[in-house]
């Protein structure tokens, strides 16, 4: 397996390219970490979790938290895999890891330009979440293996 690219490593954003059934693409900028050849991002529990169960082919690329493309525009593609149980767990403390108190807390905050996909919580909800080193109840981790810049 390549090692991906430069760019992708030096960058906290990459832009997630998702596939609808129909093979629509759909993207989504994302936190993530890379181990050698293999990428960890945490979604939420919904329609990218559903895109990816039924076409695991992603590309990405590095982006800013908007998801606008920053540094080489070509893309490193790979296979998606929605994780559970301990594998699951163990990829959150890597993430938790990489991005230290941010991790939990600015999927709390409102940020312009960005969705706010948990802005529907209550605050005693986001305060517990924020509090939390587990994965949320409803949130996945999804490992993807790299097999080369498209």
């Amino acid at each position: 397996m390549p090692n991906p690219p430069a760019d992708l490593t030096r960058t906290r954003y990459a832009l997630l390219r998702s596939f609808r059934r129909d093979g629509t693409a759909v993207d989504t900028p994302i936190w993530f970490r890379i181990d050698g050849s293999t990428v960890l991002f945490r979604t939420k529990i919904g329609p990218k979790t559903r895109r990816l169960a039924a076409s695991p082919r992603v590309e990405l690329r590095p982006c800013d938290y908007r998801g606008r493309v920053t540094g080489d525009p070509v893309a490193v593609t790979g296979q998606a895999t929605i994780l559970t149980g301990p594998d699951a767990e163990a990829g959150n403390r890597a993430l938790h890891q990489r991005y230290g108190w941010q991790w939990n807390v600015v999927p709390m905050l409102r940020i312009p330009g960005v969705v706010a996909v948990h802005r529907d919580l209550s605050p005693i909800e986001k305060l517990r979440r924020i509090r939390t080193t587990s994965l949320w109840a409803d949130s996945a981790i999804v490992r993807v293996e790299l097999d080369g810049a498209a």
